[in-house]
């Protein structure tokens, strides 16, 4: 299987819709947090954003709808955390 490692230098090649649907989940909250899942192709990774009074939400990223099978992600395979500002920078840059 292979692994895919997101960072601040790679995220904006998920794309523009993409990232702006992420932005809109993690609802403008500037301390959210977002992770994306590391395997599959990384077209669509899944992700789990972390709000900043600890909820979690996961999400399916096909449809940017809530992925119901768990509530949150297996932390071996969603990357390290990007915030808010490193959201939108990649957005820029996309």
């Amino acid at each position: 299987m292979n692994k895919i490692f997101w960072s601040t230098e790679n995220l904006h090649t998920l794309g523009r819709i993409f990232l702006r649907n992420v932005m809109n989940n993690m609802r403008g909250k500037e301390d959210s947090i977002v992770r994306f899942g590391e395997t599959g192709l990384g077209i669509q990774p899944n992700y789990q954003v972390i709000f900043p009074n600890g909820v979690k939400r996961t999400l399916r990223g096909s449809s940017h709808d809530a992925y119901e099978q768990t509530d949150e992600f297996d932390p071996e395979k969603i990357s390290q955390p990007f915030n808010l500002a490193a959201i939108k920078k990649a957005y820029e840059q996309a």
